[in-house]
């Protein structure tokens, strides 16, 4: 579900405040430190957004249109660049909060796993410290890998090849699943600053496919980088088992319907096909 507003592009070194905040600006301030801490604390959606289990859908985006007027990154005063990394990530918790409890079956699998985090037995406290900043908080262990997985797919979206990264990590090693390997490798293979990787970023690909050969991501990306190899033969076998692993699979029909275009109508000098 595509999320109501603008994303908030990447922030910028802030430079220092030319002037003191005004009372209001300064109210803004504690309640940037307030969300960040709850953030932090790993609060869970509903506490997040403010709103019950059983909100309606137009409640839940109410909710969320209400907390963006307030902590969207466009929103800080020029008197606060210090507090400009902790407003993006507070609007990014409320974001993900949003895009969880507004969709139907995520919210039913989220209220699932509060209540299964709930059930467990609590540890001990460690002796020496009484700070539980060590255990996560019910309902937000380390996030779904679900959640995790679609914060990669956000990420991704915005170029944070790095972050994306961490996050489909995160999801693969709570569950190993090969979709999440192959978005992790994908987020590798597409960082410019990590070109020394893309052997291993091919190689995790491989991995992937070997795990689930029904892994349509895997396949459409081995595809894609066939295609810029210029090895149209092995593209093509890639891209149509990504189809055939989900025929609703739009990139990777999309690149068949252009080979088999190009197959009708083969270039005269040279092209992919002889």
């Amino acid at each position: 579900t595509a999320t109501p507003g603008a994303e908030p592009g990447p922030t910028a070194t802030p430079a220092a405040p030319t002037e003191p905040p005004k009372p209001d600006e300064a109210r803004h301030a504690q309640q940037i430190e307030q969300r960040f801490a709850d953030i932090q604390a790993r609060k869970d959606h509903f506490y997040v957004l403010g709103v019950p289990q059983d909100a309606t859908r137009d409640h839940v985006k109410s909710a969320f249109l209400s907390l963006a007027k307030v902590f969207h990154p466009d929103r800080l005063p020029p008197t606060l660049p210090h507090l400009a990394q902790k407003i993006t990530s507070v609007f990014e918790g409320i974001r993900e909060a949003y895009e969880v409890l507004y969709d139907d079956a995520r919210r039913k699998a989220y209220i699932q796993n509060l209540q299964a985090q709930q059930s467990l037995p609590r540890a001990p406290p460690s002796q020496g410290s009484s700070s539980s900043s060590s255990r996560p908080a019910p309902g937000r262990p380390e996030s779904s890998p679900d959640d995790l997985y679609k914060m990669g797919e956000v990420y991704f979206r915005k170029r944070d090849f790095l972050t994306a990264s961490d996050h489909y990590e995160r999801a693969y090693a709570l569950d190993p699943k090969a979709t999440y390997l192959a978005a992790r490798a994908w987020a590798i293979y597409m960082d410019p600053s990590r070109k020394a990787d893309m052997a291993k970023a091919k190689q995790m690909m491989a991995d992937a496919v070997r795990t689930d050969p029904n892994c349509d991501r895997a396949h459409y990306q081995l595809g894609v980088i066939a295609r810029v190899e210029g090895d149209m033969d092995r593209a093509e076998r890639h891209f149509r088992d990504a189809v055939r692993s989900n025929s609703k699979h739009l990139e990777a029909n999309q690149e068949l319907r252009l080979i088999d275009m190009r197959k009708k109508n083969p270039p005269k000098k040279g092209g992919f096909f002889r």
